[in-house]
């Protein structure tokens, strides 16, 4: 089982882990702005795969343009959770 993240290992990474946090909320976000539009968006073969179109949006967005997760935010993805969250 997957287990938070402690205050020692954030304090001893805590760049590295503010990153990792930082991609998966911005990750998160576009996965639920394409979830949204499943089954209203077609192509030539017909309705477009939403996990193919999250994959494609995903590696259009650069780092730079990655957005700051809210203080309140609380990652799906349970290894990138605070202990205290």
């Amino acid at each position: 089982m997957s287990m938070p993240i402690t205050k020692l290992q954030y304090n001893d990474m805590k760049e590295y882990w503010d990153f990792q946090r930082k991609v998966q909320y911005n990750k998160e976000t576009i996965s639920k702005m394409a979830d949204k539009f499943e089954g209203r968006i077609f192509n030539e073969m017909g309705p477009v795969n939403i996990e193919q179109l999250k994959e494609m949006l995903w590696t259009k967005v650069r780092p730079d343009e990655y957005e700051d997760p809210p203080k309140d935010w609380i990652p799906e993805d349970i290894k990138l959770r605070f202990e205290w969250e």
